[in-house]
């Protein structure tokens, strides 16, 4: 049992790093340290490296001092890598990967490359949390108020407050379980999703009137480009939930959400409602995701990437209608 595998793995070996993908979110925070308290519950060496900033509204989460930017020449007898199903997205924290006497990849992505030594992939699984909970009721670690806290968030995050159709009846199981470590769930929901600064949401005024509307409305596009930023205040990390204001319009399948990161180079965020299953769009473009939401980079300028877009979505639409 691939479970038990990892549990002596844990035991086997002292050395340890934890790395997840750029751009992080919820899944891949709490992932990182519910898996950190329990290696340290274990008394192991633990390092967690993020090539990217951590975002604000995680700090909350206990460990997330001990997370820090990639450091070259580093060596681990063991690299888990979390939440990631390309590589390419761990950024510089790659090369621990080809460095590593072992990988274990722990991914519910359908679109994972499998390029750990060990890859323990569950795309059933409403988010990488739910995995690792699995791995520790396994092998019998206690899992405490912290790791708890941690393992909740990754859950509640990667659900969509568990309303996403990736929210099974063992999510909510194990959610439970969660909850009766004594973690402040209410907390939690408000320190991620009740929080917005002046500068957030003043870029979300500028990206709202970016909105498109195409295919007989039946898509919506939003855009932001790096001046919105500068002139609100704002970073990249406070537009992570701005792709549900358009999906959450009325007679809206498929929700748009084209983010400039460099000149003719745009990362693309795609939510649907319904039917459209969005990560074979992004697969397209050389990116993944799930059936609900997914993500890909496209290269060219920007109405050229919102035609090639909107004609890949139109091909899915044309065959549902």
């Amino acid at each position: 049992m691939i479970h038990l595998q990892i549990g002596k793995i844990i035991r086997d070996y002292n050395n340890f790093a934890i790395v997840s993908h750029t751009s992080p979110d919820g899944d891949s925070m709490g992932s990182m340290l519910s898996l950190y308290s329990i290696l340290q519950q274990n008394n192991k060496k633990v390092d967690m490296f993020l090539d990217d900033v951590l975002p604000e509204r995680y700090s909350f989460l206990p460990f997330s001092e001990a997370i820090r930017p990639f450091i070259e020449g580093k060596k681990y007898d063991c690299v888990f890598a979390l939440d990631c199903g390309d590589p390419e997205r761990l950024g510089k924290c790659k090369e621990l990967i080809s460095k590593a006497m072992m990988v274990v990849n722990i991914d519910h992505h359908i679109s994972n490359y499998l390029y750990g030594t060990i890859n323990m992939l569950d795309i059933n699984a409403s988010s990488t949390g739910e995995i690792l909970y699995d791995l520790f009721i396994s092998n019998n670690y206690e899992i405490n108020k912290d790791t708890a806290e941690c393992l909740y968030t990754s859950i509640l995050t990667d659900t969509g407050g568990f309303k996403y159709s990736n929210t099974t009846s063992k999510t909510f199981r194990i959610v439970g379980d969660l909850i009766s470590t004594g973690i402040d769930f209410p907390k939690i929901y408000s320190s991620i999703y009740d929080r917005k600064s002046i500068g957030q949401v003043k870029l979300m005024s500028r990206v709202v009137s970016t909105l498109d509307m195409a295919l007989d409305n039946r898509v919506a596009l939003l855009s932001m480009f790096p001046g919105m930023l500068k002139e609100s205040g704002a970073n990249e990390e406070d537009a992570s939930e701005f792709i549900n204001i358009s999906r959450d319009i009325d007679g809206v399948e498929v929700a748009v959400f084209i983010k400039e990161k460099t000149n003719q180079s745009f990362r693309i965020s795609l939510r649907s409602k319904n039917v459209v299953d969005v990560r074979k769009i992004a697969e397209r473009f050389g990116g993944g995701g799930h059936i609900r939401a997914a993500g890909c980079t496209v290269e060219g300028n920007y109405e050229m990437v919102k035609t090639l877009l909107i004609d890949e979505i139109k091909k899915h639409m044309d065959v549902i209608d």
